[in-house]
């Protein structure tokens, strides 16, 4: 797993037991530092003195918590985790969703996955953190997976659209447009702090919460941020269902809620009804 150089060196230096391993060889300033060596804090001095910017480390779970921790919009939570039989299923199923739509959907590897290589004996890295898992490329190389070996993984839509009309012509009072659009985005990512209750274990409200004022610009925006939900703040009228209608077009599983009124005192309950829509799968109902 690539790493910067200065994120391994706040993870030991904030936790001088974490035990961290190279994946593989490095040669710098005449030291060798071999594959599955422990890395030590002087060991990253070094590699900083050198201008070395990042070095693969191998994956191990404790390691990519404490990253998390202190990087999490880089080092996602996953969303999940499942066994062998289980990705290949989910897998299979968004392959063939993905040929009822335009949008493509697939998995995203949370930590690399590794094997070994059948002749040689060397290990592999057969997916690394962050890459995008299809159906084609999983059956190209899960001959070569431990099968009783849990997967991490992430979704590939991820986010939340607010969508108000903002512009000029529109019906109704732009204080009140712009103040249900303040609301809704608020609700998510300012909600207050003592709220259990979670979207979705890789959702991080102040990184995943776009707005969208212009009807005319919702599609691209749905197709450039491959956003998991789209929450409209106004009853419909013809310029909001013109817009839905070409991303129902795109994508026909598109997620979508309609809350003209938020009520700030009971905010709990909206949160689970996006909590519901969001992690719902359209073509399962």
């Amino acid at each position: 797993m690539l790493v910067k150089i200065e994120q391994i060196k706040k993870v030991l230096e904030n936790n001088p037991a974490c035990i961290c391993k190279y994946l593989q060889n490095y040669t710098i300033k005449g030291k060798n530092y071999n594959e599955s060596d422990q890395i030590f804090i002087d060991d990253i001095y070094r590699f900083e003195q050198a201008n070395v910017e990042a070095i693969e480390i191998k994956y191990d779970e404790i390691v990519y918590s404490l990253l998390s921790t202190l990087y999490p919009a880089q080092y996602r939570v996953p969303y999940a985790s499942a066994d062998f039989i289980t990705i290949d299923r989910k897998l299979e199923t968004l392959d063939r969703v993905s040929t009822l739509t335009k949008r493509k959907r697939y998995l995203i590897c949370i930590g690399d996955i590794y094997s070994y290589d059948m002749h040689t004996g060397k290990k592999i890295t057969v997916f690394k953190h962050n890459d995008a898992i299809d159906y084609k490329q999983w059956n190209q190389v899960k001959r070569l997976l431990d099968r009783n070996k849990r997967i991490y993984y992430r979704n590939s839509e991820n986010g939340i659209i607010i969508f108000v009309n903002l512009q000029p012509h529109a019906e109704t009072s732009y204080i009140e447009r712009f103040k249900k659009n303040t609301d809704l985005v608020s609700a998510i990512v300012s909600r207050k702090k003592d709220c259990k209750i979670e979207i979705s274990p890789d959702f991080l409200p102040t990184e995943d919460v776009f707005t969208v004022n212009n009807p005319g610009e919702l599609l691209k925006f749905y197709q450039q941020s491959n956003a998991r939900l789209i929450i409209i703040g106004e009853t419909l009228n013809d310029d909001y269902r013109k817009a839905l209608l070409q991303v129902r077009e795109y994508d026909k599983f598109a997620r979508m809620m309609v809350v003209p009124i938020i009520d700030l005192r009971n905010i709990d309950h909206f949160l689970l009804q996006v909590k519901m829509v969001y992690n719902s799968d359209r073509w399962s109902e």
